[in-house]
């Protein structure tokens, strides 16, 4: 009888391997250990996100104020009107998907041709 991934016999097996140094699963489970371990070393060492986040409001606050303390009173500027307007996507062009890739450097064209000249007749 088959037995599930997650029985007490085979995790037991399993661990069997892990540690036993002689097998190739020791050695690769001691290699995964280690990449983990380099991770988080490195992330020890990284700023704390709370910090960066203090650090970012602050250097916000301070852009806030140097924009307050010179405004200039002869032009007004409305949000979103910078005099460049937005660029319309075009939707008709091709899609530049894998496929279509691969039939462009081959030759052939986009769509395939039908293979029924004129009108469709349904068969009854």
């Amino acid at each position: 009888m088959a037995k599930s991934l997650r029985s007490s016999s085979k995790l037991a097996a399993r661990n069997r391997k892990r540690y036993t140094e002689s097998s190739d699963y020791a050695v690769t489970a001691a290699a995964r250990l280690q990449q983990v371990s380099e991770r988080l070393k490195q992330r020890m060492n990284q700023p704390k996100l709370s910090e960066l986040e203090a650090a970012e409001d602050n250097d916000i606050q301070d852009e806030a104020m140097e924009t307050t303390k010179a405004p200039e009173a002869s032009t007004m500027q409305v949000d979103g009107s910078e005099g460049e307007p937005p660029r319309k996507i075009s939707t008709s062009a091709p899609r530049g998907s894998r496929k279509e890739q691969w039939r462009k450097a081959r030759g052939l064209s986009m769509h395939r041709k039908s293979s029924k000249s004129g009108r469709a007749k349904r068969r009854r």
